[in-house]
């Protein structure tokens, strides 16, 4: 049996406020993202924020999408097209591996998104034509008449199947080519029982869609800029928290669109957080970070022994940073990009402490 499911999530941002000039370093952001709070029966991350998105489905990957595709003037070749540059290289993470008589996985996990953020909250990120004239690498979404929305998201929500024929009958496609790889998260062995091997992919619109969140799974609906979801005390887990980090500082949605269509083209990266005991807290490493293990276990627990010194006093023999710090009151995320060290903090209520508390054994002394 396989240690975790596989899924897929979109980090979707929507434009905002005015359109930045490429010459300007903007002040304030010009996107929101969306955000959806877990309900509190979920049996995984109840009451926490997080992206639309879920596991993969079987129906996801049925060849029937290929000849669907086809019809829109959308060869085998076109979806081939989504395949990075670094796919026949080692680095290619493993969520990638396409099984027999199935759909490429660079194609069925753009449908798990979409197909979830669908459910998740009613925007259906889908193309009727391929000349559309919508800027390229921007995300289209197609309106349904509200007496059958709910009825569509109600059926997809029981029988992933039934998202196929909502495509068909609306005749429009999965818009694919408006997400962007972005990073491959898989849950570590020292935070919850249940383990995720997500892909999370980036989506960018040119203005907010109308979204209503799904009763059954979520609680709350929220779009707001990165800054703003850093500081008004929501909790997210910590792969959302790191992604939200990092948008803090690209201000222009602009700019972000771009980044996310250079990164779509190497590929995206994959990210184990390996778990680090300190004298004041604990912290989660990460790939890049100088003190990430050459060697890491998809399986084992993983925990390094440090906690003879600070956080501080690791920050300081550490050049290179990529990392979480969870200390009582607060999350800092540190990353150092261009040389510089960049550090974001998240107020932490009481209830998220049992995210980086468990089993400490073994513990590996570097």
């Amino acid at each position: 049996m396989k240690a975790w499911q596989d899924a897929a999530s979109l980090i979707l941002a929507a434009r905002h406020g005015q359109t930045y000039s490429r010459a300007v370093s903007p002040a304030v952001h010009n996107y929101q993202l969306l955000c959806l709070k877990r309900h509190q029966k979920s049996s995984f991350m109840p009451g926490l924020y997080v992206f639309p998105g879920g596991t993969v489905d079987p129906a996801d990957a049925n060849l029937k999408w290929r000849e669907y595709f086809a019809t829109f003037g959308l060869d085998n070749d076109r979806l081939v097209s989504l395949v990075p540059r670094t796919a026949r290289t080692p680095s290619r993470p493993q969520i990638f591996r396409s099984r027999e008589n199935e759909l490429l996985r660079e194609v069925s996990l753009r449908i798990t998104a979409i197909r979830e953020t669908f459910e998740e909250c009613g925007i259906l990120i889908c193309r009727r034509n391929r000349d559309s004239g919508a800027p390229a690498g921007w995300a289209e979404h197609v309106s349904i008449p509200e007496d059958e929305l709910q009825t569509w998201r109600t059926k997809v929500h029981n029988d992933a199947t039934e998202f196929f024929n909502l495509c068909r009958k609306l005749e429009c496609h999965p818009d694919l080519w408006a997400l962007h790889e972005w990073r491959n998260w898989l849950t570590p062995t020292t935070t919850y029982d249940k383990r995720y091997d997500t892909a999370f992919y980036l989506t960018c619109m040119p203005y907010v869609p109308h979204a209503e969140y799904e009763a059954v799974e979520m609680e709350d609906l929220k779009w707001d800029t990165p800054e703003r979801l850093c500081s008004t005390g929501i909790t997210f887990p910590p792969p959302q928290q790191c992604e939200i980090a990092r948008l803090t500082k690209i201000k222009n949605i602009d700019d972000l669109l771009d980044i996310a269509v250079e990164r779509d083209r190497e590929g995206m990266q994959f990210y184990l957080p390996v778990r680090m005991l300190m004298k004041d807290g604990v912290v989660h490493v990460l790939p890049g970070d100088t003190m990430y293990p050459k060697e890491v276990s998809l399986l084992e627990k993983q925990v390094i022994d440090k906690s003879e010194i600070t956080m501080d006093e690791l920050a300081r023999i550490t050049p290179v940073k990529n990392r979480m710090e969870f200390l009582d009151t607060r999350f800092n995320i540190i990353f150092t990009d261009n040389g510089e060290d960049n550090s974001v903090v998240f107020p932490v209520p009481g209830k998220i402490s049992k995210i980086t508390l468990g089993n400490d054994e073994p513990r590996n002394k570097l």
